[in-house]
């Protein structure tokens, strides 16, 4: 029922052959400030707002910015102990209301958390440190998974309306730095699969104390992902200007 009445947007259309990617790369330790705002906030929570308000300002520079608020769906990765045997993870989808008709940053970072702790399949998501054991989990591997659940969902849509306006997926990464052959990896994004409908996936991955946030989309649905991507920024710096204040 929430899909019928969705608002929707330049990116619940169909999308081309072509793409485009671009990423931005955040202290991690910048974040406990931003996420300091609102009591109970998680770091997903504020990066989640962050895309919020760069998604707003994006709309709203083509005069395209919808009076209710945006949605975003995200993958949360859980266990599966249902079958008796060994315990398996599951995903499942979660819808987050991202508050992009709320001027105040501070009120969307609030909106975003109260949905976000009140949700019973977050309450039983995996925890981050256990996704970025290596021993346990490989980040590409996570990757992976996403990118076929997101396949997947874009078979399910049919002529139906598209799940949400967009997709925020998180994949964090190893908290230390790797190598391959004494060589050190330095960043760590995603480039994620996108489809009719569902024409923008915002991906947040994090890595060695960095928090990367990259959207993927078409390059007729986002004609000029540079412009996007530099809303990240300002909304990050918009954020952390105000959390950086109450310190």
């Amino acid at each position: 029922s929430d899909a019928a009445t969705m608002t929707t947007t330049r990116f619940n259309s169909v999308v081309s052959t072509h793409r485009v990617f671009d990423t931005r790369r955040f202290r991690l330790d910048q974040f406990k400030a931003i996420r300091a705002l609102v009591p109970g906030a998680t770091v997903n929570d504020a990066a989640i707002a962050i895309c919020a308000g760069a998604l707003r300002s994006y709309l709203q520079s083509k005069d395209e910015l919808p009076e209710t608020s945006l949605t975003a769906v995200a993958p949360i990765y859980q266990r599966d102990v249902s079958d008796g045997g060994k315990p398996q993870r599951k995903v499942s989808w979660v819808r987050v209301a991202l508050g992009t008709n709320m001027a105040d940053p501070v009120a969307r970072l609030r909106a975003i958390r109260d949905q976000t702790r009140s949700s019973s399949v977050i309450a039983q998501a995996i925890r981050a440190d256990e996704l970025t054991d290596v021993a346990q989990h490989a980040p590409a591997a996570t990757l992976a998974l996403a990118s076929k659940i997101l396949a997947k969902a874009a078979t399910d849509i049919g002529t139906h309306m598209p799940m949400a306006n967009c997709t925020i997926t998180n994949v964090p990464g190893s908290s230390k730095p790797l190598y391959l052959v004494g060589a050190r990896m330095t960043y760590f994004s995603a480039i994620m699969p996108i489809s009719d409908g569902m024409g923008l996936v915002l991906a947040i991955t994090s890595y060695d104390g960095w928090i990367v946030i990259s959207p993927t989309s078409c390059r007729y649905l986002m004609p000029d992902p540079e412009v996007f991507t530099q809303y990240l920024r300002d909304s990050f710096q918009e954020y952390l200007a105000l959390g950086e204040a109450l310190l």
